[in-house]
């Protein structure tokens, strides 16, 4: 009786072991539908997180990449015009676009009430100090901001990078006897076709010089 007790108890410890090897069995044999699919969603999700970081990393590295682009261009206009009109030798005056070749030297305006809109011109005419003459022309009809002398005309931005807009100068005096004071205005704005954001930049630059040797 005990033996077929003992028997009895073994066969069920047996059935048990193999209960439970089967069941570990099919665990590891694979995942459900529903664990891939989970798996695969998990997945793309990263994957579409880390594209939207670099595609955003990109983009501001080209939106930087434009600007400064700009800026450099107007940045070198804006200084090299400033320092050659300040140390000019003599100011040989300023004209518009509609008379370029007539030049006015005396900048001095009315007192009414209200004060006038400075007059917007397209041309300076300097002595440079090393005795050339000197133009700086914003011309409507084209794109650029020239710095003319009399053997050559230099464009002071790139203007396959660049298109220059609202370019003038303006020129103030307190007096018939005070140096005149010019004005430099313009915008530049990046050349691309692209309706990109991130292709896309604009800057107005301005500053004003008085003509030391006056």
């Amino acid at each position: 009786m005990k033996q077929e007790l003992r028997i009895r108890n073994k066969k069920i410890r047996t059935k048990s072991i193999i209960r439970n090897s089967l069941f570990i069995i099919r665990k590891s044999d694979g995942f459900t539908l529903i664990e891939l699919l989970v798996v695969i969603l998990v997945i793309f999700s990263v994957g579409v997180l880390i594209v939207s970081v670099l595609f955003s990393a990109l983009r501001g590295t080209n939106k930087t990449n434009t600007i400064d682009t700009v800026r450099r261009n107007g940045n070198s206009a804006i200084t090299q015009m400033s320092r050659m009109i300040r140390y000019a030798q003599s100011f040989n005056g300023v004209s518009t676009s509609t008379d370029p070749s007539v030049y006015i030297t005396d900048c001095t305006v009315p007192a009414p009430t209200p004060t006038p809109t400075p007059t917007q011109y397209s041309n300076v005419n300097i002595t440079s100090f090393d005795g050339g003459q000197t133009i700086f022309s914003c011309p409507p009809s084209a794109s650029t901001i020239a710095s003319i002398s009399a053997t050559t005309s230099v464009s002071l931005i790139d203007t396959s990078s660049v298109d220059v807009s609202n370019c003038y100068f303006t020129c103030s005096q307190d007096s018939i006897i005070s140096p005149p004071n010019i004005g430099i205005n313009f915008t530049l704005t990046q050349k691309n076709t692209s309706n990109f954001f991130e292709n896309k930049a604009s800057a107005s630059f301005q500053t004003s010089v008085s003509v030391r040797n006056y």
